[in-house]
């Protein structure tokens, strides 16, 4: 009987982007997101995705769920707002790429069976030596060890999804979020892991997105949805409700008795004791798994790590938010008939150079937002959204 442990982590962006949607006009932007640009130090993502391989390593995990496994990438003498505009292409931080290269140090042998490409921006940026370019790109990532086989994976962006203006600009900001899934087969099980990240500030988008989500996944075989839902216990339970009517939460059944907390640290890192008060990251599931154990990862203080920053020594979680990982019982499973979701290719991040357009209207939900969706946690579109319900409007919905 096959037993996939997976594990589930939304890794960070590791800057605010709240800072940089505070702005008023272009020359906001460029001084916010001169900063911003000076916090990414490549250092200090490096050590964080150390420790976040070192977790993965401890669990032994099969399959690794990641989100906000970004890119940020620059590009000298900006050309932001030209007609003839290239997008930015020289990697400054690779989030996934830092994952992968300290798995492999470690001996450990994991591939990206499942990518998906969600918000992807660029604006100008002030700089000591010029205005320069930063874009910054958004993923959500399925790990699987090398002896796990692999079907061909499903990748997709939902309807719902936010249009913004950048000030004094014609350029427009898309904000998307999605999924990706990939069937493994394993011991003889086989069942479909998903990554995911649901909006983190309108209750209208994330319930929504759930429900696109939910009408996506295959209902022939076993599924372990996992991601960052942005609702669950100690906050709005709206959308992990929708959820749980057809998922079975792996921690609530095994550990009904402790919080579980996931969400969220301070933006830097730096805090000392650990500020998790909310439930929001799970490994759900349906189907023939019963879950043996679970536990969460990077919430322990022992889990921070050093890192140099301006001559300083500071000490910084893996992440803002706490892994979960999973172990399953995997049996066989009667088919229902439920066709497969239409494939849709990837892009890789290091590959896509333009942003998607256009923005669908979402359905359903109502307007509940979450509380303090300015602050750390939020994720790169939640950052960004959070204009759009009243923490600044320098843009409109069209």
């Amino acid at each position: 009987m096959a037993s996939p442990t997976v594990l589930t982590w939304n890794v960070s962006l590791g800057v605010d982007l709240t800072r940089l949607f505070r702005a008023e006009s272009l020359a906001d932007v460029e001084r916010i997101a001169g900063r911003l640009l000076a916090d990414v130090d490549p250092p200090a993502y490096e050590a964080r995705a150390e420790a976040i391989a070192g977790e993965i390593a401890a669990t032994d995990a099969d399959v690794v769920a990641l989100q906000e496994a970004a890119v940020f990438r620059t590009q000298e003498s900006s050309d932001y707002g030209a007609e003839s505009e290239t997008p930015a292409k020289a990697v400054l931080v690779d989030i996934l790429s830092e994952i992968t290269t300290a798995l492999s140090a470690r001996g450990l042998d994991y591939s990206v069976a499942a990518e998906t490409v969600t918000t992807d921006f660029e604006v100008p940026a002030a700089t000591d030596g010029g205005t320069v370019d930063v874009r910054i790109t958004d993923r959500d990532v399925l790990l699987v060890r090398s002896d796990v086989a692999v079907e061909p994976a499903v990748a997709d962006t939902f309807d719902a999804a936010l249009e913004l203006t950048v000030p004094e600009s014609d350029e427009k900001v898309v904000l998307r979020r999605g999924f990706c899934s990939a069937t493994v087969r394993l011991d003889g099980g086989r069942f479909t892991a998903v990554s995911t990240h649901l909006e983190s500030v309108t209750q209208l988008f994330r319930l929504s997105q759930a429900r696109e989500l939910l009408a996506r996944l295959p209902s022939d075989r076993p599924v372990v949805l996992c991601g960052d839902f942005n609702s669950g216990p100690g906050g709005p339970t709206q959308t992990y409700d929708h959820l749980t009517a057809s998922f079975d939460d792996a921690y609530a059944v095994r550990r009904s008795d402790t919080d579980g907390n996931t969400c969220c640290q301070a933006t830097d890192l730096r805090n000392e004791e650990s500020q998790l008060t909310r439930r929001i990251d799970a490994a759900l599931y349906r189907g023939g798994l019963r879950p043996t154990a679970v536990r969460r990862v990077g919430h322990e203080p022992t889990a921070r790590v050093e890192v140099q920053h301006d001559g300083e020594t500071v000490s910084v979680w893996p992440s803002d938010h706490a892994g979960v990982v999973a172990t399953f019982e995997l049996t066989a499973t009667t088919p229902t008939g439920t066709p497969e979701p239409t494939t849709k290719t990837p892009a890789s991040a290091t590959e896509s150079e333009s942003t998607v357009t256009g923005t669908p209207s979402p359905t359903g939900g109502s307007p509940e937002t979450t509380a303090g969706a300015s602050g750390p946690g939020m994720g790169l579109a939640g950052a960004i959204v959070g204009l759009v319900v009243g923490v600044l409007s320098w843009s409109r919905r069209e």
